[in-house]
């Protein structure tokens, strides 16, 4: 960018000549553009990353809840002629050293993966961007259909035309398109006379009356060629000056309170809208222009202000950016709010009405960066300006910083774990418009009231694992429901309800290897094979016998890999116990009290007591009895979970029934029934508001028969209902969005906790004495596995055992 100023008398203060942020345009008809381009293969050899390496896979899951990308539309976009009309070679505008086109040369809407961005189907539709410029074709065919709004009178010039068009280009299958295709602009010109000298009063009203329509950005791809530290050097030497005293000494003598009208306007606009602008043009000015910088100098500004530089950029086979030139001024000053990209362009100019014209400078990379916003206002509607800044810059790709050698400045730390680093002359990095729509950082629950109060947790440690018991119940009734998660800049995505839940894979690998490798062969336990679990209990005494598993303290079914799923005392394992029994009789009366680990490596503790009573007459036993069971951080072997907060522990109590009996010297029946009912215990958070008391059962029933085809062979068959919840809800209080002043939207929702399926389990064990040890074969059935309606299956297990 050049000043020419006129000369000023001592009493004046030097009103400099505005220009524009071009740096070199050529122009032409799109057809003679792209014969050239074509002919060196202008757009480079290399594609770029295509989607983002943080956009999450079709399989993942979960999508942004505005915003699915699709990598074959991406494609098919990447390759199409009006996408790729927008490119220039940097030989053909100066940019470059004349001669063969330079191959590997970026596309500048490739390299800023805009491809991907508009795959999801975003198009800046609905919403304006404010653009001031020199001026405007206002009839040229790539604002056909637009709502065009102006501040003044609008100049006809091409450099304002082809900013405008790359910004919101028409995207009907002919020219080019732009980044932001379905937005509308609202125009400003800064001199509306046409003479190239900032009318301030007309953009002060410009910018007032864009803020008034609701405009998401205001492009400004003009300025003073004025080098920042002309006004720091000032500030420094005047301590008490104001940024607007600054700016009337050093840039033009428009008087301090005229200054301060504009800087006031362009931050009642940052409350609505993002302003971008370009920096100077003169690549030996490393410190930035004094407009681009204004943020340094008015921290009022900072937040909602992003400035722009360009560059001549190649990238490999593998899209990744291998060489970088920078053509404009540094960032400089405006280095923690500074984005870097490619402006080197082919977009309308204003001689026709289908005129275009290649051009490079930070005036084509300011506008791609402006309708970048406008995509994410409408992908984000829910954000503010200031956050829509923070996501381009933090998705910007600087990866190329460490393999080029470019100085890192610092990082900015945009919160929860998101820097990002910058450098003095290139900024954040490259635009990435793909990259900020989709998420950043880590993704997290959020339950709270606001996404800044809000504890987070991770997405990995918020999915709860529901036990076998559980089944489908919970999975189903979040099936379909979608709960807003949030990436480390607090936008909000969508992930289905049922993702957040986990359930055990139903095999039957355990119930096969239990029922070949341990065969019981009695329902309900005598005295003495209680004996034989404490060898150390007396006659009518107590002891304390240490059991792999509570299973079968009272009752002892046909295979004790079912029973252990049948019965809630199957969450019980390396458990110390206090058992006391009392015979009189036929009656034998035998009480326990017990403490272990839970299920699922959980090092929260079991504990509990239970009341045995059995009569036993002939052949046959019955027997009935309660208990009651306090766990710690589970419930019926739920673990506790930092999202779903349905409390610290629960307490069940359960009422069991039994009977063994004996139909002939090697036939017998058995069977056992158990039903209960579970409480947590303290309070609930995260996404539970509330939960009901949980009812559960399990039985199982069969036969045993001895002596079957040989004198010492067995044979058991089994029906069993592994434990499965009977009844019980969940209230939930699911995040569903959040506004733009950060509160968190939520659905109330009660899911109905019990299983869609009931698994049936058919079962038959044989095992027959082989020398000292003995073979064993399995076979099961099971219908509904898991609780699951529908998911069934059979297996086959065969062992040997043998003792030494």
């Amino acid at each position: 960018m050049s000043t020419s100023s006129k000369q000023a008398s001592p009493s004046e203060a030097p009103r400099a000549r505005i220009t524009i942020a071009k740096s070199l345009m050529s122009t032409a008809l799109m057809a003679t553009v792209l014969s050239a381009c074509g002919g060196g293969g202008g757009g480079g050899g290399g594609s770029s990353g295509g989607a983002p390496s943080s956009t999450p896979s079709a399989t993942s899951g979960w999508a942004t809840r505005s915003v699915t990308f699709n990598p074959a539309v991406a494609a098919s976009i990447l390759l199409s002629a009006e996408f790729r009309n927008a490119d220039a070679n940097c030989t053909f505008v100066g940019c470059a050293a004349a001669g063969t086109p330079a191959v590997g040369q970026s596309q500048a809407f490739e390299l800023h993966n805009l491809h991907t961005a508009l795959s999801s189907g975003v198009t800046g539709a609905g919403k304006l961007v404010a653009v001031v410029d020199d001026g405007f074709r206002l009839t040229h065919r790539e604002f056909s259909g637009k709502t065009l709004s102006q501040t003044g009178a609008l100049p006809l010039a091409d450099h304002g035309t082809h900013v405008a068009s790359l910004i919101a280009g028409v995207k009907d299958g002919v020219g080019m398109h732009g980044v932001a295709p379905g937005a509308n602009l609202h125009l400003t010109s800064f001199d509306p006379a046409g003479g190239g000298t900032l009318d301030i009063d007309n953009v002060i009203a410009g910018t007032l009356n864009a803020a008034s329509l609701g405009a998401v950005a205001q492009n400004n791809s003009w300025g003073y060629n004025v080098d920042a530290r002309t006004l720091q050097n000032h500030l420094t030497a005047n301590p008490g000056h104001s940024t607007a005293q600054a700016l009337n000494a050093v840039v033009a003598g428009f008087g301090a309170a005229k200054w301060q009208s504009y800087l006031d306007a362009l931050n009642t606009f940052e409350n609505g809208g993002v302003v971008v602008w370009a920096l100077s043009n003169d690549n030996a000015m490393t410190s930035g222009d004094v407009m681009a910088t204004l943020p340094y100098f008015d921290t009022r500004l900072q937040g909602a202000w992003i400035a722009a530089a360009n560059g001549y950029f190649e990238v490999n086979g593998a899209g990744d950016i291998s060489k970088a030139i920078r053509l404009s001024a540094a960032c400089g000053l405006a280095a923690r709010f500074c984005i870097a990209g490619d402006g080197t362009t082919t977009a309308a100019n204003g001689a026709s009405d289908s005129g275009y014209s290649a051009g490079t400078g930070t005036s084509y990379v300011a506008p791609q960066i402006s309708g970048a916003v406008a995509l994410l206002a409408q992908a984000f509607p829910d954000m503010t300006p200031e956050e829509w800044a923070k996501r381009l810059m933090a998705s910007a790709d600087n990866s190329w910083f460490s393999t080029l050698g470019v100085p890192v400045a610092g990082s900015v730390d945009f919160g929860n774990g998101v820097s990002h680093a910058y450098s003095t002359e290139w900024g954040h990095g490259v635009l990435d418009i793909g990259a900020a729509l989709a998420p950043i950082g880590s993704v997290a629950v959020l339950s709270g009231a606001t996404v800044t109060s809000s504890a987070r947790v991770g997405l990995a440690e918020s999915v709860l694992l529901a036990p076998a018991a559980f089944g489908d119940g919970l999975t189903t009734a979040l099936e379909g429901t979608d709960v807003a998660v949030f990436d480390a800049l607090n936008r909000g995505f969508a992930v289905e309800g049922s993702a957040l839940v986990s359930r055990p894979a139903p095999t039957m690998l355990p119930d096969l290897l239990g029922a070949v490798e341990t065969p019981h062969w009695g329902a309900l336990p005598s005295y003495q094979q209680l004996l034989r679990q404490a060898p150390d209990l007396a006659e009518d005494g107590a002891s304390v016998a240490m059991l792999s598993s509570a299973t079968g303290v009272f009752e002892q079914p046909g295979s004790s890999a079912l029973a252990e799923r049948s019965s809630v005392f199957g969450m019980v394992q390396d458990a110390v116990a206090v058992i006391a029994t009392q015979n009189a009789g036929p009656l034998d009366i035998t009480a326990i009290g017990f403490a272990g680990r839970g299920v699922n490596g959980q090092t929260a503790g079991i504990g509990g007591t239970g009341v045995n009573l059995s009569w036993s007459a002939g052949g046959s036993r019955a027997s009935v009895g309660v208990s009651f069971m306090n766990e710690q951080g589970g419930l019926l072997g739920m673990p506790e979970n930092a999202a779903f907060g349905w409390g610290t522990g629960s307490a069940a109590g359960t009422a069991h029934i039994g009977l063994d009996q004996q139909i002939a010297t090697d036939l017998a029946l058995f069977g056992r029934l158990e039903y209960g009912v579970a409480r947590q215990s303290g309070a609930t958070s995260g996404l539970v508001a509330s939960m009901s008391d949980l009812q559960f059962s399990g039985f199982e029933v069969g036969a045993r028969m001895n002596s079957v085809l040989f004198a010492s062979d067995r044979l058991s068959f089994s029906l069993a209902q592994p434990l499965r919840i009977e009844s019980g809800t969940m209230g939930l209080s699911l995040p569903v969005s959040r506004n733009a002043d950060g509160a968190i939207e939520h659905r109330q929702q009660d899911a109905d906790l019990t299983p869609g399926g009931r698994e049936f389990n058919l079962s038959l064990a044989y095992s027959q004495p082989m020398g000292s040890g003995q073979w064993q074969i399995g076979l099961q059935h099971r219908l509904d596995a898991g609780h699951i309606q529908g998911a069934s299956s059979s297996g086959l297990a065969l062992g040997v055992g043998q003792s030494f």
